[in-house]
């Protein structure tokens, strides 16, 4: 017999009068009820705080608000801050992240809970999302197709293969991840160049393990005021952009991303840190490789063509060998 958990759901607000009654209303219809709602507002000027007490009034939970004595502001930085804050204010056994504008179908948190239960050593889990327009309409695409995480990405991030899958991009946004309080609290503060959605869920799978539930449990919206990550598909032009970048700029963003994180593994000077800590040297070695490749085409496709198992491994293999060889 599985050992019910409580659940906190942390909750950060700015300005979300527009579509927040109908976030709340989502989080009082679910099939299994959190044990307290976390909301940390960081200072708005509409009517959000208004809304907050109001629903406080009906919850069939406690409604527990904080409002922030100055403005984090809205970039990476200030959200991640605030999620961190929201955290630690929350008294449950397990935390579900929460945004001000979607809305979460009625079974989200049964069936997250439902799998941190049955496996107590899990660190994590995360779902899918179908994309709503402001209005509500669902846009036909899933969240899961704008990140990447398909099928074979599933199943390599259930093979442990987790710093191929999630070093490459931000792979479970903090709305659709349920994590396990006690150990989310050991891996913050998230450190200076990373944002709150992609360093939780890589810690926490690095720790004890991320599952993912492929099966859209939540309505993310797409709006012109959308704070934090956003998703859409990438257009064709994203693609030749991304295609174009150099090699030195993508280094340059990342290089203080990995420091960052292999330091914070390496203090923990645990045995089963190792494997992960040559994966991360191995990548940021291949990366500083890239950067520094001669102009000449003749001696980039020699230097290239002996990394050939580097690229395999760190990147996207032939695809990136084809890039740095005619970049």
């Amino acid at each position: 017999m599985t050992q019910s958990k409580t659940i906190s759901i942390a909750m950060c607000t700015y300005n979300g009068e527009k579509f927040l009654r109908e976030q709340l209303q989502s989080l009082a219809w679910q099939t299994r009820l959190p044990a307290e709602l976390v909301i940390c507002d960081d200072l708005s000027s509409d009517s959000t705080i208004n809304i907050i007490r109001d629903f406080s009034d009906i919850a069939p939970f406690p409604v527990k608000l904080h409002i922030n004595p100055v403005n984090l502001g809205s970039a990476a930085k200030g959200i991640t801050r605030n999620f961190e804050q929201a955290s630690r204010l929350c008294s449950g056994d397990l935390i579900s992240f929460c945004d001000q504008d979607d809305v979460w179908l009625p079974q989200k948190l049964a069936r997250m809970a439902q799998i941190m239960e049955e496996r107590p050593n899990l660190g994590g889990v995360f779902v899918d999302a179908q994309l709503i327009t402001d209005l509500g309409v669902p846009k036909g695409i899933l969240l899961s197709e704008t990140t990447g995480m398909t099928r074979h990405e599933h199943l390599r991030l259930m093979r442990g293969q987790i710093l191929p899958v999630l070093l490459s991009m931000t792979k479970a946004y903090g709305c659709t991840l349920m994590v396990d309080a006690l150990l989310v609290m050991k891996l913050l503060p998230v450190p200076e160049h990373w944002w709150f959605d992609a360093w939780v869920p890589c810690m926490v799978a690095l720790h004890s393990g991320l599952a993912y539930i492929p099966e859209p449990l939540m309505n993310y919206r797409i709006h012109a005021n959308q704070s934090g990550v956003g998703a859409s598909l990438p257009t064709v032009s994203i693609r030749v952009k991304q295609w174009k970048r150099s090699a030195m700029d993508y280094w340059q963003e990342v290089e203080p991303q990995l420091t960052e994180i292999y330091a914070k593994l390496a203090d923990e000077n645990s045995p089963g840190m190792k494997p992960h800590l040559e994966y991360i040297r191995g990548r940021m070695d291949l990366l500083r490789f890239r950067a520094e490749l001669p102009a000449s085409p003749l001696f980039r496709a020699a230097k290239i063509l002996r990394k050939a198992g580097c690229y395999q491994r760190y990147l996207n293999g032939w695809k990136s060998i084809i890039k740095d060889l005619t970049a």
